[in-house]
């Protein structure tokens, strides 16, 4: 059975759709019933994803030049997205190569 997520924070869809899964590849099986008493439970509920609580750009500033190559192979793609923008954000206002001023001699 394969559910339509309507919404983007539609989660009981998603969440309905992984026990749907689950319990599928494990060779078992939801009754209709128990299906509407969980999507009903659940409805109650106001369900978010978990989100990076980290401030990757301020951890960043916080390394030691010789553990960088190990904390930021540690980061995951979104991570390293995020440290990427703080980079480059950082360039923008800080770097004077960036400043593009006429020289007066």
């Amino acid at each position: 059975m394969k559910l339509e997520v309507k919404e983007q924070n539609d989660y009981v869809a998603d969440i309905m759709q992984q026990l749907y899964d689950e319990t599928y590849k494990n060779g078992a099986s939801i009754t209709p019933k128990v299906s509407t008493i969980i999507g009903t439970i659940l409805a109650k509920y106001e369900i978010s994803l978990k989100t990076s609580t980290r401030d990757i750009w301020a951890e960043a500033m916080t390394i030691k030049g010789g553990d960088f190559p190990t904390w930021y192979s540690s980061l995951n793609d979104s991570e390293k997205l995020e440290y990427e923008k703080g980079r480059q954000r950082a360039s923008e206002l800080h770097d004077p190569r960036n400043k593009k001023t006429l020289l007066k001699g």
